[in-house]
This record gives C-alpha cells, structure tokens and sequence, in this order.
C-alpha cells in the first residue's frame, strides 16, 4: 500500500522533527549554574572597578536570577550604578560608606530596578551576599553598560544613549512615567 508507506513516512518525518526539536531544547533549558559548597575553592574574578571582585554562586541559565558574592577591598569604590533588576543586598562583613550613610555588617538592603545607589565605598574589607531578580547588568551614569556571564566575568556592552534620564533617582519609573 502506498498509502500506508506515505502515512508511517510522514510519522517518522514528525517523530524526527520533534527529536531534533527537544535536542534544541535542551540545549537552552540547561541546568542553572552553580558553585555550591566551600565558596573558598572559588576564585574571585575581577570586575571593571579597582578592588572590586566577585563570585557567582549560582545563576539560573532561563531566566537570569543570580546569587553572589561581591568583594570590596578597603580604600576602593564600587561606583555608582543603576541596574534593570530588583537587588538585594547583604554585608556579610566589612564597612562600606555611600554619599549619605555608613554599611556596616548585617545590613540588608533591597534595591528596586532601576534606583541609582552606590558609590560604595569600602572602610574595610567588605564582602556582600547579593541576589539580582535576572541576568545583572550595570549602567553607571555616563552611561557605561556592563553585562554579567555566568561565571561572574563582564561584558563591556558600551555606552547607552540615555541622555538626562541616567540623572534620575530612577531612571526606569521616570522613563516609563512618559
């Protein structure tokens, strides 16, 4: 019958497609990144600011979410920045000063996307646990845009033509106000 020998290629055909389908699939759906146990047998990556270091813990590969720690070592600043996620944020140990306020250790902070915070400046050694509601990304106020992989390194994504809204307490609220 070449009807049947038509139907039974066409199944195949379709079976096929959905194999190669689910292997795409796969392929994006990975598990999430993750460093569990000691964090000492990680090594801290550098990141753009002098002084300024960290270790991500885990990152979950779909949607972004990210746990880390960040290091700043005493007499350097983490510059003033905005993100596109919710942050919050725990000094675990150290001192660290902003424009307007002492950090010391045991503070918890939440960050709301795009609220312009920092400097951070560190009194001493300050280590902060850290969770980003997606993928972390940085945009000091000239502009600068830096991305994170997986592994903690950054990306330079150059500069964003935001104009006065890189000015702004925050500047996603204000921009999507107009």
């Amino acid at each position: 019958d070449l009807f049947d020998e038509k139907v039974l290629y066409d199944k195949i055909a379709y079976n096929i497609k959905l194999i190669t389908m689910q292997k795409k699939f796969e392929n994006v759906l990975r598990e999430p990144f993750s460093r569990l146990g000691l964090h000492e047998k990680h090594d801290w990556m550098p990141l753009p600011w002098k002084g300024v270091f960290n270790k991500v813990l885990y990152m979950d590969r779909v949607t972004g979410a990210t746990i880390e720690l960040a290091h700043v070592k005493k007499g350097n600043t983490f510059p003033e920045h905005y993100h596109t996620c919710v942050q919050s944020l725990f000094l675990v140990s150290g001192k660290l000063e902003t424009n307007d306020s002492k950090i010391v250790q045991g503070t918890f902070n939440i960050i709301p996307a795009g609220k312009l915070h920092g400097p951070f400046h560190a009194l001493e050694d300050s280590i902060q646990f850290k969770y980003f509601s997606s993928v972390p990304v940085y945009i000091l106020k000239d502009g600068s845009c830096f991305i994170y992989k997986e592994n903690g390194m950054t990306m330079d994504a150059g500069k964003l033509e935001l104009g006065d809204h890189l000015k702004l307490d925050n500047f996603i609220q204000e921009f999507l106000k107009k």
